[in-house]
């Protein structure tokens, strides 16, 4: 039913504009059916009683109102009503007697009403159309949330996954285990939870995911921390990734860097470069100062903080570079700037 109401330009236009010639053809049409009223109805003039001057003329206004559109109704409704009061009403004149007038009277409510119908059976039409596209919207829109929650799960499980295996390694008790895996999915939590307050299509700033991710260890606003950069937005599981590089970095800054002492700072500044081969890169340097002199890892050893961004990183084709000068820590972190918002965690 549906498919045959498409074809009828009246319900076609609710779709579509009709084209200019497309609109003049229904014209013309409507003008046809008129005349082949008019001359059915003279036809029948001598074998009719009187008291039916509109006999033809209410199918022909229906059929075009349907058809062709309610504008094209109301000019074959129009001559029709013309023609009927000229030609067999009060033939070869317009009468304005009261019985004539209140026969035109009749025939203007019949066809008002009809057209009236029609209108509305178009509207119902026209919004019952909107509402399926607004069901298949929401549909696909749904579709898309579900892929994007899945391949989201995904991702966090094999985070968390990463996260015991690389944290048993470097436990030396149940109790630490506990604790360092409490202190890491949290700041996991945290960054999934700066993702969920983002509008769909928006990017968070790189300013704000850092500041999230150290928040726990007391020193944004201080001037214990310092930082620097452009805004840049970043998205995706990027965010989680540099949440919980960041968040590591602090830990180790806090146990045995620039915040395990009260005067320690750590400056963390970012900037966009652009590289030997001309493609753009951000970078970032994590440098503390007023801690403790570090010790350099043994060569083949590292702890998880080390080993996540070497994973994360060189798996959305970025370099890391930790170095132990006795000034304090310095670690420099590249990725490409058509990373910073990835649809998928690296492998």
């Amino acid at each position: 039913m549906r498919a045959l109401l498409h074809r009828l330009p009246a319900f076609a236009s609710v779709q579509e504009r009709l084209s200019t010639s497309g609109l003049v053809a229904t014209y013309v049409a409507s003008l046809i059916v008129f005349a082949i009223a008019l001359a059915i109805r003279a036809w029948f003039d001598p074998v009719l009683p009187a008291g039916f001057p509109f006999l033809t003329f209410f199918p022909a206004v229906i059929i075009c109102g349907f058809v062709f559109g309610v504008r094209q109704g109301l000019m074959v409704a129009a001559l029709s009503g013309l023609a009927a009061w000229y030609f067999f009403i009060s033939p070869g004149r317009f009468d304005f007697s009261l019985g004539t007038l209140l026969a035109m009277g009749l025939y203007l409510f019949v066809v008002a009403t009809d057209l009236t119908l029609i209108y509305m059976m178009k509207q119902a039409y026209r919004q019952e159309i909107s509402t399926r596209e607004e069901v298949q919207r929401l549909a696909e829109q749904q579709e898309v949330m579900a892929q994007e929650l899945d391949h989201r799960l995904k991702n966090i499980f094999a985070t968390i996954n990463a996260i015991i295996s690389l944290s048993l390694k470097n436990a030396s008790s149940a109790d630490e285990l506990a604790a360092r895996l409490r202190d890491r999915l949290t700041a996991l939590g945290r960054s999934n939870l700066l993702l969920r307050g983002l509008r769909e299509g928006e990017d968070a700033s790189l300013q704000s995911v850092i500041f999230q991710a150290l928040e726990p260890f007391a020193i944004v606003g201080t001037p214990r921390f310092m930082a620097h950069g452009p805004r840049v937005p970043v998205g995706g599981q990027t965010v989680v990734v540099l949440s919980l590089i960041l968040h590591e970095l602090g830990t180790n800054a806090a146990k045995y860097g620039a915040l395990s002492v009260g005067h320690g700072q750590v400056s963390l500044t970012w900037d966009i470069e652009t590289a030997q081969d001309g493609t753009e890169q951000l970078v970032m340097r994590w440098s503390e100062s007023g801690g403790p002199p570090p010790l350099a890892p043994q060569p083949g050893s590292g702890g998880f903080g080390s080993t996540l961004m070497k994973r994360v990183i060189a798996g959305v084709r970025g370099q890391t570079e930790i170095t132990y000068p006795e000034t304090g820590a310095e670690v420099r972190l590249t990725l490409p700037v058509d990373m910073l918002r990835p649809a998928a965690l690296p492998g």
